[in-house]
């Protein structure tokens, strides 16, 4: 992959990304879409792990298949839930000293750590897009399917993130005007 068509991409994404983050209505039916992936992906969780109980365990005939099924599912879901995580404010932090802030240098916080999450996740989906391309020839084991699809769930995860992040930072801006 040249560097060329990397930087035109990543414009290209970056344009797409700032107007789509901005209308919450866009951003609503994007959480929506890959929520029900996510819900989606454990339903299939849960019947391969079924049918891989069902053929070890009462039909004595172990299908191969379903691990990989799940174990790569798993990894979609886990990603995806990761990024809606960040849209939703759920995840884990420590706010005692955020919180004790003007309210002016709490939105300057908010913002810095938004722009650091931005920030990192373009280097974490630069090499993850990376990384994908040169996993384009290797083959899952029993499944057989190219692992780039496997890998190409940080990338998403990457770029949910940077929108989410960048929605952030809109609604951050809003709130001032």
């Amino acid at each position: 992959m040249s560097r060329t068509y990397f930087v035109k991409s990543s414009t290209l994404a970056v344009n797409l990304v700032i107007n789509f983050a901005g209308k919450e209505g866009s951003m609503r039916i994007l959480e929506n879409i890959f929520k029900y992936i996510a819900i989606a992906l454990l339903v299939l969780i849960i019947i391969t792990i079924v049918l891989q109980i069902v053929a070890r365990e009462i039909v004595y005939f172990p299908v191969s298949w379903t691990q990989e099924v799940a174990t790569f599912s798993f990894l979609w879901m886990s990603l995806i839930g990761a990024a809606l995580g960040v849209r939703n404010v759920s995840h884990v932090s420590i706010d005692i000293f955020v919180s004790k802030l003007p309210t002016k240098l709490n939105k300057i916080v908010a913002y810095l750590v938004e722009m650091s999450i931005i920030f990192l996740m373009i280097i974490f989906g630069k090499y993850s897009l990376e990384f994908s391309f040169q996993a384009q020839n290797q083959m899952s084991s029993t499944l057989g399917i190219s692992m780039k699809y496997i890998y190409m769930s940080f990338v998403v995860f990457s770029l949910l993130t940077i929108v989410f992040s960048l929605e952030k930072i809109f609604n951050i801006k809003r709130a001032d005007k």
